[in-house]
């Protein structure tokens, strides 16, 4: 026992006495391909396939409007309303998962006023039980 406690001290004092030398200006490190944020909404908004391919990513999400069907926390009832509202509704629509539910969101409103629209045409529907949130949409691009 006296021989590990002498040998763990040992250690201990040889590694504290043991300078290495570092210099952090020698570190090679690869330059990031940050992504590039466009706005298909400005002027000088390119089509996706002239936008450099180096870039990791792109992003083309702004703030609108969706409008939330439902909430569940049965991911298949959710895939069940989605495909029922494709059949009646020329819109996006998407299942957002936010523990513990599944939301069932359409649309992509850059307008609060359409938004409503789609809302009035869904109660019509008998989904009464809608409403709009504010999030993250992604704009269709024009080309």
């Amino acid at each position: 026992m006296k021989i590990i406690i002498l040998f763990v001290l040992f250690n201990l004092i040889y590694s504290q006495n043991k300078k290495i030398d570092f210099n952090p200006d020698l570190l090679n490190d690869p330059e990031p391909n940050w992504p590039q944020i466009v706005n298909p909404l400005s002027d000088s908004f390119e089509s996706e396939s002239a936008i450099s391919s180096k870039n990791d990513s792109v992003q083309a999400d702004i703030e609108g409007f969706r409008v939330q069907v439902f909430a569940t926390q049965d991911r298949r009832k959710a895939e069940d309303i989605k495909e029922e509202l494709s059949f009646k509704f020329d819109e996006s629509i998407y299942i957002i998962f936010e523990a513990p539910n599944y939301k069932v969101r359409i649309g992509n409103f850059l307008d609060r006023d359409d938004a409503e629209k789609l809302r009035i045409a869904l109660v019509k529907e008998s989904l009464s039980s809608s409403w709009i949130v504010r999030t993250k949409i992604q704009p269709e691009l024009k080309e």
